[in-house]
């Protein structure tokens, strides 16, 4: 899906609601059936990143989510010279977890582009 690639929430929720009247009136699915949290974010990270076997998931609560990747955050900062100072808001973590699905692919990679001047 490309939604994450839109730009304002006019888009957005216009691709929402065209994917929900398109279920609806093939699948006979309504909202609810079809999204059983407000966000969907998968992840393989949430059991370590040091697992023998990685599984690869819906992170139900996203709370934990941050909690997690702020770990990863600490540990990370604390074997290296340079720290990354970031706050890891909930869009950061959404972010983190697909760029890490990207990674994790073989010859995995990806163009990032970001608004510059959002952080501190």
């Amino acid at each position: 899906m490309f939604g994450d690639r839109l730009i304002n929430n006019i888009d957005r929720n216009f691709l929402s609601n065209l994917m929900i009247d398109k279920s609806l009136e093939k699948f006979k699915l309504k909202k609810e059936v079809i999204f059983n949290s407000s966000r969907i974010i998968f992840a393989d990270f949430m059991d370590g990143i040091d697992v023998e076997t990685r599984v690869y998931r819906q992170i139900e609560d996203l709370k934990l989510l941050q909690t997690k990747i702020e770990e990863y955050l600490t540990e990370y900062n604390g074997q290296v010279k340079t720290q990354m100072n970031l706050v890891m808001f909930l869009d950061a973590c959404d972010h983190v977890s697909r760029i890490q699905r990207v990674i994790r692919q073989p010859l995995g990679n990806s163009f990032l582009l970001g608004v510059g001047g959002s952080g501190r």
